[in-house]
């Protein structure tokens, strides 16, 4: 899945220079699972993933932006070739953790155009805890095994990604995650075998 990722990022790389304006870049914030497979290793089933979720800002999207989707979303040419396609994900959906890009990694790539980064792994399983599907769930198991989450960044990484909702405000999205959170903090702590 590594492997495929870098070739579908390489494409992206190349057939994006000839509509980038001089020292233009795209900066693409990876999330989801294709950023567990690429960034930490997790091992995925043939078919685990078919897309690369990048964060987007705002809307519409940038000139960039939107010539990237042209080429590589869902089914482009380039999309059914590489066997993956280019997801824009609002930052409001998961959602993701305040002041999360000032705690990303930038990764070494090589790439002309695109720059991509990496989350911190709080902030990443942060955006799983509000839908809190099956592969969520073994996406959080993943990280907790991996010994990338403590209960106490996690919780702060929760808190950031609802930080304008108050457990008086009674958002049901919030409570949901809040429970979810619970749920991992157990397995974290040995009170629970699974997520």
């Amino acid at each position: 899945m590594r492997e495929q990722i870098r070739e579908f990022l390489q494409a992206l790389d190349q057939q994006l220079h000839p509509f980038a304006a001089e020292k233009e870049r795209l900066d693409l914030y990876h999330i989801g699972r294709s950023a567990l497979a690429f960034h930490l290793g997790m091992s995925l089933p043939h078919g685990g993933t078919r897309d690369i979720d990048v964060v987007q800002f705002g809307h519409p999207l940038s000139p960039l932006n939107q010539k990237a989707v042209e080429l590589f979303g869902k089914g482009t040419q380039n999309a059914q070739r590489l066997g993956l396609y280019l997801e824009m994900v609002y930052e409001a959906l998961p959602p993701l953790p305040h002041g999360f890009r000032q705690r990303c990694t930038e990764v070494a790539g090589g790439w002309r155009i695109i720059r991509l980064w990496r989350l911190e792994p709080h902030d990443l399983a942060a955006t799983k805890l509000k839908s809190f599907r099956s592969q969520d769930r073994v996406d959080l198991q993943f990280l907790c095994d991996a010994g990338l989450l403590q209960p106490e960044q996690l919780t702060r990484a929760l808190e950031l990604a609802f930080s304008w909702d108050m457990e008086k405000d009674g958002d049901p999205h919030r409570e949901r995650a809040f429970a979810n959170l619970a749920k991992v903090i157990d397995y974290l702590e040995g009170r629970s075998r699974t997520i």
